[in-house]
């Protein structure tokens, strides 16, 4: 028999959604950590944590299918927190797609210009605040920070692609070596991915509270 979707249940798959996001923010902080100590511990921290926001994804996939197809009202909303779930599950891809390239970077002891360095670190570590709000906006539904979430969340690939175009002319120029700029490049389209899904999952959840 067909029933309404309890709101018990919504709450718990936001607090999931959230708690999927926090991890994948602690996942990137370690990732940062393996990247300027050179530590494979780090990373293979990281990477164990990419597992477990596989799992997590899923199995709130799972959850929040298993309801819809008991539930009479509230489907949409439903629908929309599936999109959600999906979104952080490529949020946790792009993180681990991270994680070989900077392997490679240590294995290869590549070094990047002091400005290349400096890029990368300032989109770590605001791609970093953009997940730990986006875990706040997921949990409490706060517009304000929702807005602040996706607005970050475009600046910094807008200026992910500023970079991209800058670190072109360092190449020509000869300032930067060639060994290290698909490296750098990769980084950079990792990071923009992990901010255009986190973006996507917020709007998915953002459209269950209209």
């Amino acid at each position: 028999m067909e029933s309404e979707v309890n709101e018990g249940e919504l709450e718990k798959a936001s607090q999931r959604l959230s708690a999927i996001c926090f991890k994948a923010e602690r996942m990137l902080n370690v990732t940062i950590d393996g990247f300027v100590h050179h530590s494979e511990v780090k990373l293979k921290r990281a990477e164990e944590l990419g597992d477990e926001i596989n799992k997590d994804a899923k199995e709130l996939t799972d959850f929040l299918v298993g309801i819809s197809g008991e539930a009479k009202e509230g489907k949409e909303q439903l629908k929309e927190l599936v999109a959600a779930a999906g979104q952080l599950q490529l949020v946790g891809e792009g993180l681990k797609g991270m994680l070989p390239l900077v392997r490679n970077k240590i294995k290869e002891d590549i070094l990047f210009t002091n400005k290349a360095v400096l890029e990368l670190k300032y989109l770590f570590e605001n791609t970093r605040k953009v997940l730990t709000n986006a875990g706040d906006a997921l949990l409490t539904g706060n517009p304000v920070i929702v807005k602040c979430v996706m607005e970050e969340g475009l600046r910094l690939n807008e200026l992910g692609d500023e970079y991209a175009i800058e670190h072109e002319d360092r190449i020509i120029s000869g300032v930067c070596i060639p060994k290290a700029s698909p490296l750098y490049l990769n980084i950079i389209d990792c990071l923009s991915r992990v901010n255009r899904h986190t973006v996507r999952a917020i709007i998915a959840f953002s459209s269950t509270k209209d």
